[in-house]
């Protein structure tokens, strides 16, 4: 969806397409992000390029989506962040991975805070999902700081996930 790009202090968030698919599959085969992720490992360069086609249709559909983050000093690709319908709630999540290089520097916390304020501006929800495993205790912060409270265990997509929910103020 062209004409939409939104800055933080040092990020630019920017709808997913095609010219990122290059960045997204190594992000994917990053072993730490493929961990997180993936069941059975991470998808193909033809699988990433088949899910970009979905979320530019998405996009289309909707006029919000998965952004592709860049770090506005280097112009660098350091995350995807986005709502995303989860198959087995038909509710909308937002989800975040970063690069390994991007770690630790609180990009998923501004990439994510931008993408449900701008979910929330684009949208009739009127409340966000995000599902994170037990033992990420980094995405558990990103999940709070973002105004996300815990509700319970659940048994998602394949495994036992930590379901938080938060809502448009």
């Amino acid at each position: 969806m062209s004409g939409v790009d939104l800055e933080t202090a040092r990020l630019r968030l920017v709808p997913v397409s095609a010219r990122f698919n290059d960045e997204l599959f190594g992000l994917y085969n990053e072993p730490e992000v493929a961990d997180w992720l993936f069941l059975t490992g991470p998808p193909t360069r033809e699988q990433v390029a088949a899910r970009t086609v979905i979320h530019e249709n998405i996009w289309a559909e909707r006029g919000y989506g998965f952004f592709c983050v860049i770090e506005k000093a280097s112009d660098r690709f350091v995350a995807r962040v986005g709502p995303m319908t989860t198959p087995e709630t038909g509710r909308i999540e937002i989800a975040w991975s970063t690069t390994r290089d991007a770690w630790g520097k609180g990009y998923a916390s501004e990439a994510a805070q931008a993408s449900i304020d701008f979910t929330f501006a684009k949208s009739g929800l009127d409340a966000l999902d995000c599902y994170l495993r037990p033992d990420n205790t980094a995405s558990r912060r990103v999940a709070e700081k973002c105004g996300f409270l815990y509700q319970d265990t659940r048994f998602l997509y394949d495994r036992p996930l930590r379901y938080y929910r938060t809502f448009r103020r």
